[in-house]
């Protein structure tokens, strides 16, 4: 018997539709797949399975990787399909190409789904917005480029039953027509409902599991949804009754839709495309009735929310009392937000997992928000001197790797000119002390240098001993 249920939901699927209905037999691959490889010399590659990182639902096999939720985060919305998602590792190929085109065995019953997400990292090392493969056709990215990251979303039915992938080939063209420079020369921003995500020891679509007082924020589109501990794709947000600002990374997704990047212009909004850009579709149904009254899954919104924010950055940074209106900034959409995925570690530890990074603090330091630009929640000052007593970043490797450091601090004319940033490896050699100035550059990250580090825990320690008369600012580091 379980042969045959087997054999009755079995299908090989290369580049066709994913889309759910009776039982689907063997597929040919298309013709067309021959005459683009033949014409325009395509690469291909093949991702590892056993390679990349997922949500606890995804289980791996003998027969491939299996989606099968068991302890999935329920969204007070509330939503009747689960998604389960798998990240490969970023892959440099030989040439730049602008056109991936997912071919995908895998075996699914009525009701499940795979989708395929694409993005490719610019010459500036900034990852564009993930483009979806909804039915396996080919995926255009916005620029060309020699380095993509792919990754599988895993639709599962109500019943929590979802699919399993045997395979996982991808072919990758150049065809032309596409450049960086469609960017925007200043982030976008609009005035959004937040509400509380809450959720603490829930599990986020990243695979994040939500502390209390966590800080993120859920946007409802997987576009611009980072890794888990991953800060890709950053958003400011400003609440204007208690003046007060935080910048964190996108790590859920929500509320209310899933496919609402609402955020970018009607041309490449993958739905309600007739909606002004920056109005989501839960505000357009909620105030205006649009769709009927309803959401992308026919439920009635609650409110008209665009963004959800966790705990610790709802309460606590900007100080919210209730659902609210805030003003948020999407910082990646200038395509130079921050550089590269990496481990960041803030000067705040109950923002940091303790595993990858925490501060540690000598001497007297001083948390401050009066100059904007800060990472997280606040920022860190303490007095030049002849002292060293350094707030020192630590960051763990699981093995040896070269690293890229980056800082972030906030700018004034009270900052040192010849900040010591000391970067020291596990095994205690000094690899360098860089000096930067403070009075400029606030508010980004600023790279310190690339160096080798070895396994275990590694450090970066800004000193206090600089010119008498100024003050260093310890904000955050990341390392990538």
């Amino acid at each position: 018997m379980r042969s045959k249920v087997r054999s009755t939901f079995m299908t090989m699927m290369w580049g066709v539709s994913l889309a759910g209905g009776a039982a689907l037999a063997e597929a040919p691959r298309e013709p067309v797949t021959e005459a683009l490889r033949a014409s325009a010399g395509a690469l291909e590659w093949t991702e590892e399975l056993g390679a990349g990182e997922g949500t606890g639902e995804l289980v791996r096999t003998q027969e491939g990787l299996v989606y099968e939720p068991y302890n999935v985060m329920r969204r007070p919305e509330g939503l009747r399909t689960l998604t389960g998602l798998y990240t490969f590792p970023a892959r440099r190929l030989e040439r730049p190409v602008d056109t991936v085109r997912p071919l995908i065995r895998a075996q699914r019953a009525f009701g499940t789904s795979i989708e395929v997400d694409v993005r490719v990292r610019s010459a500036s090392g900034a990852w564009s917005e993930w483009s979806i493969s909804s039915a396996g056709e080919a995926v255009r990215l916005p620029w060309a480029g020699s380095e993509v990251q792919v990754r599988l979303a895993l639709v599962a039915d109500e019943h929590g039953r979802g699919p399993a992938v045997h395979e996982v080939k991808l072919e990758g063209t150049l065809e032309g027509g596409t450049t960086e420079g469609v960017r925007t020369l200043a982030p976008l921003a609009y005035r959004i409902y937040a509400t509380r995500e809450g959720l603490v020891g829930g599990t986020t679509a990243n695979g994040h599991v939500i502390k209390s007082n966590d800080r993120f924020v859920a946007l409802p589109s997987r576009r611009a949804l980072a890794t888990n501990g991953g800060s890709e794709y950053q958003v400011r947000v400003c609440y204007s009754k208690t003046a007060k600002c935080t910048t964190t990374s996108v790590w859920d997704v929500g509320p209310w839709n899933t496919k609402d990047d609402y955020w970018n212009a009607s041309s490449v909004r993958e739905m309600w495309k007739t909606l002004p850009q920056g109005k989501p579709e839960a505000q357009a149904a909620y105030q205006d009735g649009f769709n009927g009254g309803l959401d992308q899954f026919g439920r009635r919104p609650a409110n008209p929310a665009g963004i959800d924010i966790a705990d610790g950055s709802f309460w606590t940074d900007l100080g919210l009392s209730n659902n609210d209106w805030v003003d948020v900034t999407y910082l990646w959409t200038t395509g130079g937000g921050t550089p590269a995925t990496g481990i960041i570690i803030d000067n705040n530890n109950a923002a940091n997992d303790s595993t990858k990074g925490y501060i540690e603090l000598t001497g007297t330091w001083t948390a401050a928000t009066s100059t904007a630009g800060y990472y997280g929640s606040n920022y860190l000052y303490a007095s030049t001197a002849a002292v060293s007593e350094p707030a020192t970043f630590w960051f763990y490797l699981p093995a040896a790797a070269s690293k890229t450091i980056d800082a972030r601090w906030t700018a004034g004319t009270n900052r040192s000119a010849a900040a010591p940033f000391i970067i020291t490896n596990a095994s205690g050699t000094n690899l360098a002390t860089v000096n930067v100035n403070q009075q400029i550059n606030g508010g980004q990250w600023n790279a310190l240098g690339t160096w080798s580090f070895p396994a275990g825990w590694n450090k970066v320690q800004l000193s206090r001993w600089a010119t008498a008369g100024y003050v260093v600012v310890a904000d955050a580091i990341q390392v990538r």
